[in-house]
């Protein structure tokens, strides 16, 4: 990942792949928001960032559709 992201940013990447490597599809943003302890609004938040920054992508509406490139 990248050096211009934040930490929570980084945790939630993370937690994104891991989880779904887990459950064998993408999880809600409530789900990645209890791992990382963050509210699902700051996770939706850092989501948008990291979908600019290219990290991730998602089906716009869409649950559960984002994914880590």
């Amino acid at each position: 990942m990248s050096a211009y992201l934040t930490e929570s940013q980084r945790r939630i990447a993370r937690a994104l792949r891991e989880l779904t490597d887990e459950a064998g599809y993408p999880p809600s943003i409530r789900e990645i928001a209890e791992v990382v302890a963050l509210s699902a609004s700051t996770v939706a938040y850092h989501l948008q960032a990291l979908e600019r920054h290219g990290i991730v992508t998602h089906a716009p509406h869409r649950s559960r559709s984002y994914q880590v490139l």
